[in-house]
């Protein structure tokens, strides 16, 4: 995942910066993104009163970084599938890093969602399970693209986390 493509989310789900690889992927400009309501970008917008469980769920348990996989719908309405990093930045505010899916998979697939933990104990996981799989074994390599990916994701978050070396 390239973190050229950041935005910077307000507590209350608005936008207040993004880098100029985001707005490419949403397909609107840093006018638009400051003056759009929250979740103008979401493919199947979640009732308010579920939102708002969610954030204060959410901010229950900590504010855990999330990362996942959705379908947006850009600026123009075309729907689009990105990958993504939230992390809780000291300001209060929150720090996200988008990736387009290329090549797009279904629009119609479900949101996947993790956090910083579930991806390390997830990546363990996998390592245990290679050790005990032969080289040749027709899963090995299907196992092995399975941790580089649980990797990748995890470093993800972990730069998300830190700030991100491209924060607008």
């Amino acid at each position: 995942m390239s973190t050229d493509a950041t935005l910077i989310i307000n507590d209350d789900g608005t936008y207040a910066d993004a880098s100029p690889a985001a707005l490419d992927i949403l397909g609107v400009s840093l006018t638009q993104l400051r003056a759009a309501e929250p979740g103008m970008f979401a493919a199947d917008p979640t009732p308010p009163d579920e939102d708002a469980a969610f954030r204060t769920a959410w901010k229950a348990s900590g504010s855990p970084d999330i990362a996942g996989e959705t379908t947006i719908r850009r600026g123009d309405g075309a729907p689009i599938r990105v990958r993504f990093v939230v992390a809780l930045r000291d300001d209060g505010r929150f720090l996200a890093v988008l990736d387009q899916v290329d090549p797009p998979r279904s629009e119609s697939a479900p949101t996947k969602l993790f956090t910083l933990g579930e991806v390390l104990g997830a990546w363990r996981a996998a390592e245990r399970r290679l050790e005990s799989i032969p080289p040749d074994a027709p899963e090995w390599a299907a196992l092995q693209s399975e941790l580089h990916q649980l990797r990748d994701q995890y470093q993800q978050l972990f730069e998300a986390r830190r700030g991100g070396p491209h924060r607008p």
